[in-house]
């Protein structure tokens, strides 16, 4: 069995991307969904998140609470929504993730667990 590594994964969006295809990411969703239940996946923990409407954004300087509402327009994408995967590597999480729909129809970042890269 190979050694397993977390890494985070936030979906989002990207507004010149292609739209959802049943055609073209539906198959990609189920071959996703079916690697992630096979013996080298992982228990389901993502989530789809609301738009940017909903958001809060909250600071707190000098003990001063500061909350923004959304949306907030820095932000060129938003999160359609998170999860933790796991891979033997980070190459090894690209080449997963290249295969989902988001990263045709928007956009993913995948950022290693802390935990593995200082070896714990």
């Amino acid at each position: 069995m190979w050694e397993r590594k977390r890494f985070l994964v936030l979906h989002l969006t990207d507004a010149e991307a292609p739209a959802w295809s049943d055609e073209i990411d539906g198959p990609r969703m189920d071959a996703w969904l079916a690697r992630r239940a096979g013996p080298e996946g992982w228990e389901p923990n993502g989530e789809r998140v609301s738009d940017a409407s909903t958001a809060r954004e909250i600071a707190v300087r000098d003990g001063v609470v500061t909350v923004t509402d959304g949306p907030f327009p820095e932000f060129k994408e938003w999160f359609m929504g998170a999860e933790w995967i796991e891979a033997s590597d980070m190459d090894e999480a690209v080449a997963m993730l290249s295969a989902h729909p988001t990263a045709r129809i928007g956009r993913v970042l995948v950022i290693p667990a802390l935990e593995d890269q200082e070896g714990k």
